[in-house]
């Protein structure tokens, strides 16, 4: 038996990955079922050398200690349990952390192609996140996800790059239509989440149609 590399291949999955890679079920559960084989492992080694000691001290179990030849077995099971449980929760608090970020560089859009890269505990996290989210800049009365970066000035200039936005209203009381491939000066607040969802392109001010 490869003891821990199945908890080690899952390290490596995100390692390889560019953001995230599809969620590995079947590696985890891999992962799992070989914590498993090892506390069995664990399990009879213990009872045998329990034994074995018993035998040694004339039938008291309570007095006997573990054979030495008997120990290096059960560090190495003990130690492959530990290692397989610290890849899992290694793996996991990595993904849990790309998936805040996503919710706040996509004010709780979560893509289809991120989507498909998730298992369905994940997707459940991420809505339970933007759900609590939501609900304390609410409570606070104050939107958290505008403006995450200090802006140098209140007006963008912003390209369309993405079909089927419509017409936003703007904080001054008008409204624009967002058409593909046109440009527009609107005040930061309101197309910074499009920004960040990649629907618009922020210009530098020197760019032209």
């Amino acid at each position: 038996m490869n003891y821990g590399q199945r908890g080690r291949d899952l390290l490596l999955d995100l390692k390889r990955s560019d953001w995230l890679p599809p969620y590995n079920d079947e590696g985890v559960r891999a992962t799992l079922q070989e914590i498993s084989l090892h506390f069995g492992e664990l399990s009879d080694q213990v009872d045998a050398a329990n034994s074995a000691a018993a035998r040694a001290s004339g039938g008291d179990k309570g007095s006997g200690s573990i054979p030495m030849e008997s120990r290096p077995a059960m560090i190495l099971h003990d130690a492959a349990i530990r290692r397989n449980k610290r890849c899992l929760l290694a793996y996991h608090a990595y993904r849990m952390d790309k998936l805040r970020a996503l919710r706040w560089e996509t004010s709780a859009a979560l893509p289809p192609h991120v989507r498909s890269l998730l298992s369905e505990a994940e997707v459940d996290f991420f809505t339970e996140y933007d759900r609590l989210v939501s609900r304390h800049c609410t409570a606070i009365d104050l939107d958290l996800n505008s403006d995450l970066t200090p802006p140098e000035e209140d007006l963008v200039q912003v390209r369309v790059v993405r079909s089927g936005l419509g017409r936003i209203a703007t904080e001054h009381g008008g409204s624009v239509e967002l058409d593909l491939g046109t440009m527009h000066y609107l005040p930061r607040g309101d197309v910074e989440h499009l920004i960040r969802q990649g629907a618009l392109q922020q210009l530098d001010g020197e760019e032209h149609a």
